[in-house]
């Protein structure tokens, strides 16, 4: 018995040279370069990052949120948040009026880990776009963003049904 989701469209080339795309992308700039330019931190590795930098940018998010964010189950963020906490990178914080709702927050260590990460990334890839025309970049990101934006509201579509 396989995994696979069958397609629910036809395919095309094009969208199979974009996945194939994103997909090599992803393991550049992700995978390959996390995992080459970073020491170990207690609680801190490329599955738990993005759960950090998420909790940086949206203070008083909670694990139930964390795991519609990134479409896991509560159990796996909760997996995340307990590396993240035992590391010292985030706390939860106590919320009394509703004890099943308790808001993380990072601390002073995993914000400062989170800038380090995003300052080396960013110049990594300012040195990988340096070549590339400004209006290109512009585009680029213009383009990325709306691709996030549409995942996000495909996934929230898909919960409400």
């Amino acid at each position: 018995m396989t995994n696979r989701a069958e397609p629910t469209t036809p395919d095309s080339a094009l969208t199979t040279a974009l996945e194939h795309e994103l997909t090599v992308f992803t393991r550049k700039a992700f995978w390959r370069f996390w995992t080459t330019r970073y020491p170990e931190v207690a609680g801190l590795d490329q599955t738990t990052y993005p759960y950090l930098a998420v909790i940086t940018a949206r203070p008083e998010l909670t694990v139930g949120e964390l795991s519609r964010m990134f479409n896991v189950d509560k159990s796996t963020a909760s997996r995340h948040v307990a590396k993240l906490t035992g590391g010292g990178l985030v706390r939860v914080v106590d919320n009394p009026p509703n004890a099943r709702t308790q808001p993380l927050q990072v601390t002073d260590e995993g914000r400062h880990r989170v800038a380090i990460v995003q300052a080396d990334r960013a110049a990594w890839l300012h040195g990988v776009l340096a070549d590339w025309p400004e209006q290109d970049q512009r585009d680029l990101a213009r383009l990325v963003a709306r691709l996030n934006a549409d995942l996000d509201a495909r996934e929230a579509r898909l919960r409400t049904r």
